[in-house]
């Protein structure tokens, strides 16, 4: 009888404890992977990134058609949106010294579909390695290998903000 009462008061305690923690779960989570001996990225969940070929007028800048010359840009169903934004999610890639390189960019729209904000979330461009999450409460957490860190805040405006002291 004891054991059984033990028992009780033991999963009691730990459905407490795992309730309790945080339920965030990432919007995208962007890796960075060797695969025969090259950089790679892989992302969760899995979407299918489209080229834009109807709405690139609403969806990219004057940057972006410069960059369309020479990469392949593509772009995911929103990962978020409410009244007021849209956060879609960019991966643009090119071809360069025998290797792609790979780039994911969280760009902001207002309700009227102008962009309101960006920031890389994930790179290998250049010297460039960083991997990047966004996660449900809209923060974007970039990690780069050189042990830099930056954390970001999407705003209820689509605004999006670095954050200090975090």
């Amino acid at each position: 009888m004891r054991t059984i009462k033990t028992t009780w008061v033991i999963l009691f305690i730990s459905t407490l404890l795992f309730s309790c923690q945080s339920n965030k779960k990432d919007l995208i989570n962007v890796k960075i992977v060797e695969k025969d001996g090259l950089e790679n990225m892989t992302y969760v969940p899995n979407f299918d990134f489209e080229e834009v070929i109807d709405s690139a007028q609403y969806l990219f800048n004057e940057k972006d058609y410069q960059r369309l010359l020479i990469s392949e840009i593509k772009v995911a169903p929103p990962i978020f949106q409410n009244d007021i934004i849209k956060v879609r999610v960019f991966t643009r890639s090119i071809f360069v010294e025998n290797k792609y390189e790979h780039g994911f960019l969280i760009r902001t729209y207002s309700k009227d579909g102008k962009i309101k904000d960006e920031k890389v979330l994930a790179s290998t461009f250049g010297d460039l390695s960083c991997e990047g999450r966004v996660t449900s409460d809209l923060r974007i957490i970039t990690d780069c290998v050189d042990g830099e860190e930056t954390i970001a805040q999407i705003e209820e405006d689509g605004s999006i903000n670095i954050l200090e002291n975090e």
